[in-house]
């Protein structure tokens, strides 16, 4: 953005472009403090969480490939085909993790910072919240497992965040969210349901501060859902097209071949599973979002907290003979409990990177206390409002920092069972040039590599606690064992299937033990499991 000015010089009415550091100057004044101080705190706290693996390489079993951008069109991700061509094509599709971990911090950093813009929270320490809450949550650490895709992935949750913040701005701007978040789920499909669950709080703020009759919210909360079905509807036709051209179908991954589709046992258990779901986030770590006590007794503050909050605004409503606000917000409050566990609907299988929806329950708190502190100041009552904001403060930067230490004991993980794998295949690799007649153009068959049955192997059962899909827990038995030994084990080798029934291979021991290594029709076979 070029900026000029306009000068008068002896009669003449000159332009003078703005200098660089001016305009600079000029657009941060133009940046709201809310913004501000979402953003620096989501880049700040997201160093302190992910740095680790920002400065390591430490790939999980789909990023030992160190160029890509993973699966498009027969997955529905027709836009990460355009940004992956295009990088593809500026060679920018190495996996990187300090250029990638970067890039996608900033992008995540700009999406909380127009998160809160969005809320328009006053108090610094709930902006500072959110985004230390949208950077360090669990989903973008086992995000950063597939660092080589990482930066799409960003760019589709800012796509989908961009999308709300035009809609809720201005009409003009319907159209165009829709497509872009039409382009986001054409990156990935699971940011969506974040989207959702952000107009669904901004009702519930609108509803909380009365300013809006109860028609009024009405009308905006069927002018959101009409946004997110139009955006739903670009996006699958553009997929039709795009399937189309291609000749391709959409493969069965996560559910994906059923997007679109609907039936009632799905609904049943979706609604099953929203109860289980969310008792489980404060009993439970089936979701991967609790993994120890603080965690599990911040989610259930939370809930507690909120519910309280609901009820206080609900219960102003009553008073005020406003008794459909009150059930507006009973409502809202189901539709946001439905919005947070929606990915069950975009996908039927589901893992913690596709969870990111559920960074909103610590986002809500925040957001309703804001608003009935603006409420209570000047009336009476400031004193526990006051002390309820210290409270909720400090649970959530307690769960903020737990989420930190999640995520260095993920990336410590990784680098254990890295090193566990390179050690104990550089001793397979050594004995197999021992072997008599071995000669380097040989194929290597590693039978039973993905079971390995020796019991010296070390398998980090030190870290079993910080267990987390997405990632190997033995990396020695990863699927990519063949980039593994050549790009981290510099063992340059062409794998080959052999068959297992064979007679010969059947009777051999199993690796350590003395024979189970042979050189069979020019492929040496390393017997690793039965």
């Amino acid at each position: 953005m070029v900026m000029v000015y306009n000068m008068e010089v002896k009669g003449v009415n000159l332009k003078r472009v703005q200098s660089v550091d001016e305009t600079i100057h000029a657009i941060y004044r133009k940046i709201s403090k809310p913004f501000k101080m979402a953003s620096a705190s989501a880049f700040i706290f997201g160093m302190v969480a992910h740095l680790y693996m920002f400065m390591n390489k430490l790939p999980n079993y789909d990023d030992m490939v160190l160029n890509g951008f993973g699966a498009t069109f027969r997955l529905g991700r027709w836009f990460l085909w355009v940004l992956g061509a295009a990088a593809y094509h500026l060679d920018f599709v190495y996996s990187l993790p300090w250029i990638n971990g970067l890039v996608t911090l900033v992008l995540i950093a700009l999406s909380a910072g127009l998160v809160a813009d969005i809320f328009a929270v006053k108090s610094m320490a709930g902006n500072v919240l959110i985004g230390a809450a949208m950077a360090v949550y669990p989903s973008w650490t086992a995000t950063f497992f597939f660092m080589f895709t990482a930066p799409y992935y960003a760019a589709a949750l800012f796509l989908s965040v961009c999308a709300v913040y035009l809609t809720v701005r201005g009409k003009r701007y319907f159209v165009p969210a829709s497509l872009m978040l039409a382009c986001s789920m054409g990156i990935y499909q699971a940011y969506v349901p974040f989207a959702a669950t952000v107009y669904v709080m901004v009702i519930i703020l609108l509803a909380v501060e009365g300013k809006r009759d109860d028609w009024d919210i009405i009308r905006v909360s069927l002018y959101y859902l009409g946004q997110l079905i139009l955006g739903s509807l670009f996006y699958l036709i553009i997929t039709k097209i795009s399937l189309a051209v291609t000749k391709q179908e959409l493969a069965d991954y996560k559910g994906v071949s059923t997007i679109g589709s609907f039936s009632l046992i799905r609904l049943l258990d979706f609604i099953k599973g929203i109860f289980r779901n969310f008792f489980g986030l404060a009993c439970n770590n089936n979701l991967e979002l609790s993994y120890n006590h603080v965690t599990k007794c911040m989610y259930l503050f939370l809930f507690l907290f909120t519910g309280i909050l609901i009820v206080f605004f609900a219960r102003i409503s009553v008073r005020g003979r406003k008794y459909l606000k009150a059930v507006q917000l009973a409502v809202l409050t189901a539709v946001f409990i439905i919005a947070v566990n929606s990915i069950y609907l975009v996908c039927s299988d589901v893992y913690s990177l596709m969870r990111y929806s559920y960074v909103s329950i610590l986002i809500l708190p925040v957001c309703l206390l804001d608003r009935y502190k603006n409420h209570v100041m000047g009336r009476g009552g400031e004193n526990h409002v006051l002390r309820a904001e210290w409270v909720m403060t400090a649970v959530l930067a307690a769960g903020v920092m737990s989420y930190c230490h999640f995520a260095n004991a993920q990336y410590l993980s990784l680098n254990l069972g890295l090193e566990q794998a390179s050690g104990y295949y550089g001793t397979i690799i050594t004995q197999i040039k021992g072997l008599e007649g071995y000669e380097p153009e040989m194929k290597i068959a590693l039978v039973g590599h993905d079971k390995i049955e020796d019991k010296s192997l070390y398998r980090n059962q030190v870290m079993e606690v910080f267990e987390m899909s997405g990632r190997d827990a033995v990396v020695a038995q990863t699927y990519s064992i063949e980039y593994f030994l050549k790009y981290y084990c510099g063992f340059d080798a062409k794998l080959a299937e052999v068959d297992v029934d064979n007679e010969e291979i059947a009777q051999m021991p199993v690796y350590p033990a003395k024979g189970s290594m042979r050189i069979m029709d020019y492929t040496v076979v390393v017997k690793l499991a039965d």
